[in-house]
């Protein structure tokens, strides 16, 4: 046997309400998404975003440096290309900035950049995933300014070149 203690409608009506608020704004509290592909609009933007603050990274620095450094022309940073060898050459990448970001004692924060770059990463099965490679930097001290100079020059001036495409993979 039931007992009915109060006015059901309402609670039915809030029940609704609520239901349809949480599918709504589940997401924006934390809950979790499914990771899905970037669209092409996505991949534009990031790239757009990229371009911009990887050429103000490097501007930001060789305006702070003191005196003249010279580029390291041994240093060859990988340009990445939209399709499967993306996944590794970002990583690669990703692997300078922080090795950049260590050297400077966070004094040139990359993390913006990293995290962009992390989002337009390849997930696709057929492309191979490599793991992060680790990367060192030169230990004397004018060294480490070169270094720091020519990875944020040659990742600026990649991502100057690189236009944008439909797809990462």
């Amino acid at each position: 046997m039931t007992f009915r203690t109060g006015p059901t409608k309402p609670a039915w009506v809030l029940l609704c309400c609520m239901g349809t608020w949480l599918a709504t704004c589940g997401p924006s509290f934390g809950a979790p998404t499914t990771n899905t592909a970037p669209t092409a609009d996505m991949i534009k933007t990031i790239l757009k975003y990229l371009e911009l603050e990887s050429k103000e990274l490097y501007e930001d620095y060789k305006k702070n440096s003191s005196g003249e450094v010279p580029i390291d022309e041994s240093l060859q940073l990988p340009c990445f290309t939209l399709g499967c060898e993306a996944s590794t050459n970002i990583s690669t990448i990703e692997a300078y900035l922080e090795e950049v970001r260590r050297l400077s004692e966070n004094r040139i924060d990359t993390s913006r950049v990293t995290k962009r770059l992390s989002d337009i990463t390849c997930s696709d099965v057929r492309c191979s995933n490599s793991s992060k490679p680790s990367v060192s930097g030169p230990e004397k001290f004018y060294e480490r300014k070169s270094f720091k100079l020519t990875v944020l020059k040659q990742f600026s001036d990649c991502m100057e070149k690189l236009e944008a495409k439909d797809r990462i993979c």
